[in-house]
């Protein structure tokens, strides 16, 4: 019986995935959100390695409109670790839920969007490039959810 179930699990979990494949625009959003993982989990070991003082706050080279968000950068560099690791894993984790074809990957991955493209704003102008490769990857999500849905 019970293996009954682990099977049909297994299989479910397959089609699952080959149904993302078929949908172009969530697999490339999950491809995308995957690309951006490995860079959030670089930028994190970054600012934990900026924080300890083992590598130059590589982050001051680049223009931040804003002077507060630059001294807190110089000075206290940690208090971003949390900011970077809790972006870092909803990433991954929304990344798996969408390959998945799990509706909460979509939703998380919807949500640390729209916050990071708030917060992007904040690091302007650098912020720039990370909006934009936000913005890209909630319209892929969005179109690939949405597929030809009629809206009424």
């Amino acid at each position: 019986m019970s293996d009954s179930k682990t099977l049909k699990s297994s299989n479910s979990s397959v089609n699952n995935a080959i149904n993302i494949k078929k949908n172009k625009y969530l697999f490339v959003a999950g491809l995308s959100l995957l690309i951006y993982s490995l860079i959030e989990v670089s930028d994190s070991i970054a600012i934990l390695l900026i924080a300890f003082d083992i590598i130059p706050n590589i982050y001051l080279d680049f223009d931040i409109v804003i002077p507060e968000i630059r001294q807190v950068l110089q000075t206290r560099p940690f208090y971003f670790i949390p900011f970077f690791w809790g972006f870092t894993l909803m990433r991954i984790v929304s990344t798996i839920g969408i390959f998945k074809n799990l509706l909460w990957g979509f939703w998380i991955a919807i949500i640390s969007l729209i916050t990071t493209m708030i917060l992007a704003i904040l690091f302007l102008p650098f912020g720039f490039f990370e909006l934009f490769f936000c913005i890209i990857i909630l319209i892929l999500l969005i179109i690939g959810y949405c597929n030809k849905k009629s809206i009424i």
